[in-house]
């Protein structure tokens, strides 16, 4: 009985010890949901200078889903991900304009698979 237990701890430990080894050596592949990520707006800038204002509507969080190498996608969480729209060419009103996904510098081969909300409402003032 002693034996059996025995056993089935040094196969675990062998069963850890290779997923340790295949999860740091070899870096699979793999995809992550990323969430609570801010829209930002880039250009308010040239609204300021003509005296307007922008303002978002909807979203103001998005959530997207990465691809790469594991280690490139723990990069990316760490140093941030950022989403901003470019309110710098709208007009006073309602506009909608296009969402885009900023990667930190240093991560590579990693793509955006899935965006929670690609277009972002916001008004002009």
């Amino acid at each position: 009985m002693t034996n059996k237990k025995v056993l089935m701890l040094v196969s675990l430990l062998v069963a850890i010890g290779l997923w340790m080894f295949v999860m740091g050596s070899v870096d699979p592949e793999t995809s992550q949901r990323v969430t609570g990520i801010k829209v930002e707006m880039q250009g308010t800038n040239v609204l300021e200078d003509e005296g307007l204002k922008a303002t978002l509507v909807k979203p103001k969080m998005i959530a997207i889903t990465i691809e790469g190498k594991r280690s490139q996608i723990k990069k990316a969480q760490k140093k941030g991900i950022s989403a901003y729209i470019d309110v710098s060419t709208c007009d006073y009103g309602k506009n909608e304009a296009e969402i885009f996904i900023k990667l930190p510098d240093g991560v590579s081969g990693v793509t955006v698979e899935e965006i929670s909300a690609e277009t972002a409402y916001f008004t002009v003032k």
